[in-house]
């Protein structure tokens, strides 16, 4: 192995001196800096670190629980008839972990009836069930430092409170005619939110190129899903995501990994790499992109959006649930 290093190592010193050469300039200057680490301590550079990935996750609506309360059971169907199609009942942000992040979780939102407010999710007792439901949709967010720039953003707006009963949890602001008064509500940090209030707070303030047009109170989680799932945001993603051609091997590569974390046995989630479990997150992302893009002018396929939704929102739960906490990563 060492030799196989040591090869590598001199091929990129050729590689590096050979422009030089050929120009006519001296090639006993100094190395790469990572050429001459290598040659003082015998080891190679840090590989690259994973993909940045943050996600809205959506939960789509359901029958209305058998043993909610009178108000619960009239906010349900409120948020559920109230918003245009598809009906959600739930949207909150996945935000990647950093190489060695143990205690860094991935899910976080609010929920109707926790004490503690909007928190980082995944360490509730509950939680596994709960992201085991096949429920789950995601459409991938794109910008520069992403995961940076959104964990700081959910820290700050831990605890936030959710609205009290006596407004209806402030639902009736995302609907249509009151929504033309949601812009009067608080949003500083810290004031009471909802799920989908919450999210496009945080992404108002974490990612301002995402450039959401109306007050994050306007937001119910359908219409946060629909505007941050539209077309040429999907384009605009792609672009970002994939400026360059890739080449047919990576591709197939990436579709491997892609089906290894989604359709394979949990045995086999647990024993991929943390590298290649979130190439195939990345994988996933794209494929969002691309069937929720308009191709040579056609309009988007819904269903094949749609499944390609579902699928990255299952990778992003097996990536969270069985390759991060069965590893302790």
């Amino acid at each position: 192995m060492a030799n196989e290093f040591k090869l590598k190592a001199k091929r990129y010193e050729e590689m590096l001196a050979a422009p030089q050469a050929e120009a006519g300039v001296a090639t006993e200057e100094v190395p790469a800096a990572w050429v001459e680490a290598y040659r003082k301590e015998g080891v190679l550079p840090a590989a690259a670190p994973p993909p940045p990935t943050v996600a809205l996750m959506v939960m789509k609506a359901d029958e209305t629980n058998k043993d909610a309360t009178f108000t619960e059971a009239l906010v349900d169907r409120t948020v559920q008839f109230g918003q245009p199609y598809p009906a959600i009942t739930h949207v909150e942000l996945w935000v990647g972990d950093q190489p060695g992040g143990k205690h860094e979780d991935n899910h976080f939102s609010t929920y109707l009836g926790t004490k503690r407010g909007a928190l980082w999710t995944s360490g509730l007792t509950d939680s596994k069930k709960f992201y085991s439901s096949a429920a789950w949709s995601a459409v991938p967010l794109v910008a520069t430092d992403v995961e940076r720039r959104v964990r700081a953003e959910c820290n700050l707006h831990s605890g936030t409170p959710y609205p009290p009963a006596a407004v209806l949890w402030q639902y009736p602001m995302s609907i249509w005619p009151l929504r033309a008064f949601s812009g009067l509500l608080d949003d500083r940090i810290n004031a009471p939110a909802h799920c989908a209030a919450l999210s496009a707070r945080i992404l108002r303030s974490a990612l301002p190129e995402v450039d959401l047009p109306q007050p994050s109170h306007w937001y119910g989680p359908s219409s946060l899903y629909l505007e941050l799932s539209k077309p040429e945001r999907m384009e605009q993603a792609l672009a970002a995501l994939r400026p360059v051609v890739r080449a047919k091997v990576e591709e197939e590569r990436d579709e491997e990994l892609a089906d290894a974390l989604t359709l394979h046995s949990d045995e086999e989630v647990v024993g991929m790499s943390r590298d290649d479990a979130r190439q195939a997150l990345l994988a996933l992302s794209v494929q969002v992109l691309r069937a929720g893009s308009r191709q040579g002018g056609a309009e988007v396929d819904q269903d094949a959006f749609r499944e390609a939704q579902e699928r990255y929102a299952r990778g992003l739960t097996r990536y969270t649930w069985l390759n991060r906490k069965v590893n302790e990563r």
